[in-house]
């Protein structure tokens, strides 16, 4: 996995590069503020690009995990996680 950052402000780019096997049909970024539903480019890698919106005031100065969930056809799930702040 790859992340432009993992401190986010509101206004900025948010991008990241994930690396999978060959049989993961989806792959999600999550946050309890916000899903990204990343776009598959090739076999195996999936990419997403999204600017990040202003954000409540309770919403910043925290850390949050933030989860990738990667799932096959049939909706079996992994998930891995990173911390991420949000300024």
């Amino acid at each position: 996995m790859w992340f432009s950052t993992l401190t986010i402000v509101p206004g900025s780019w948010f991008d990241g590069t994930i690396l999978v096997s060959t049989n993961v049909a989806s792959v999600e970024v999550r946050t309890a503020a916000f899903s990204i539903n990343s776009r598959h480019v090739a076999p195996g890698i999936y990419r997403f690009h999204t600017h990040v919106l202003e954000l409540p005031p309770l919403s910043r100065r925290h850390w949050y995990e933030l989860y990738i969930i990667a799932r096959n056809t049939p909706g079996a799930a992994q998930t891995e996680t990173a911390p991420l702040r949000v300024e």
